[in-house]
């Protein structure tokens, strides 16, 4: 089978298509054959050798896949070969058939396409997670999104308007992705650029400030962002898309009682995967009402997976990016 292969620690352009052998579904997993993959930007982490997990030498990244079921492994129930999945790896989606384990692998709904299946596990499992679990949103309260026109942004745009989110405000780099963040579900939409989103969370707050800070980029968004916090608000620390760690003042955090809080949603297959479980079933009752939909910004064919990853980083993409066979 065809395949994306990671040899050395490399930039986009480094990565190589090659023929290798096709793996085999073991006890518990299901092989499937992959339509469309979705990209992150581990992935491109993860090829330079950057990423906090570095896999031995050779591999394949890739962490979301949708396509159909094509073998069983030992005990594996409640799938048909043929059947229409998406499904969660640890590594292996940028090829032509991967293996995932079953507890990873749902059917896509009816309705849902190849693309929109790829794009819908990661963004809306930590989404999800982070604003339920971790941020424990009530109905009502203002919730502010940075980087809210990329994939996890509109997902938690999204989700937190089908909890019942009161005011949510929504931050990007650009004015032209302004109006899809408001399409999505943000009452507004600001470009950080040009604006100063601390002064209009808390004008549009009476002064208050944000209860939930939804913040994948770091450094200086996610700093700032405690200046346009409330009272017993939490900042939910999603990722570094911005390339540097945001550094907080213990003392900021005490008197303002407010939290900081991780949101690492991979921990949780190990230590709390009932939980999982409990988002998924969540996030496809919000699916069948309508309340979600997977934004694909743009599709490759999977020969020009350096293009896809160089228009990630370039942070002009909106949604997710699909590679597809």
């Amino acid at each position: 089978m065809k395949a994306i292969v990671v040899r050395q620690w490399c930039e986009p352009r480094d990565l190589v298509m090659e023929e290798v052998d096709r793996p085999v579904p073991t006890a518990g997993q299901v092989g499937i054959r992959i339509q469309s993959a979705a990209l992150n930007f581990p992935d491109v982490l993860m090829a330079a050798g950057k990423y906090q997990v570095k896999p031995p030498l050779p591999f394949t990244p890739g962490f979301e896949v949708a396509g159909t079921i094509d073998s069983l492994g030992a005990g594996v129930t409640g799938f048909t070969p043929g059947q229409r999945v998406l499904a969660q790896l640890s590594l292996g989606g940028f090829a032509e058939f991967a293996v995932a384990p079953a507890p990873a692998t749902q059917a896509i709904p009816a309705g849902m396409s190849d693309d929109q299946a790829a794009a819908f596990p990661l963004v809306y499992q930590t989404s999800y997670v982070g604003l339920v679990v971790r941020g424990a949103l009530k109905q009502g309260e203002t919730v502010l999104v940075h980087s809210a026109a990329g994939g996890v942004g509109l997902a938690a745009v999204q989700i937190a308007r089908a909890l019942g989110a009161g005011r949510i405000i929504g931050t990007a780099g650009s004015d032209h992705k302004l109006e899809l963040i408001r399409q999505q579900g943000a009452d507004i939409a600001i470009n950080y650029q040009t604006e100063d989103f601390v002064e209009v969370v808390k004008r549009e707050t009476d002064g208050r400030g944000a209860d939930v800070i939804y913040d994948p980029v770091g450094g200086e968004i996610g700093q700032r962002s405690t200046k346009c916090i409330a009272f017993e608000g939490r900042l939910l620390i999603v990722g570094f898309t911005g390339g540097a760690f945001s550094n907080f003042v213990s003392n900021h955090i005490l008197l303002k009682n407010y939290s900081v809080v991780g949101v690492h949603w991979g921990s949780y297959q190990k230590h709390r995967p009932a939980t999982i479980a409990q988002a998924w079933k969540a996030l496809w009752e919000m699916y069948r009402a309508g309340q979600l939909r997977p934004v694909v910004g743009r599709r490759y064919p999977m020969p020009q997976v350096a293009d896809a990853m160089e228009l990630l980083t370039s942070r002009a993409a909106v949604g997710k990016i699909v590679l597809h066979w």
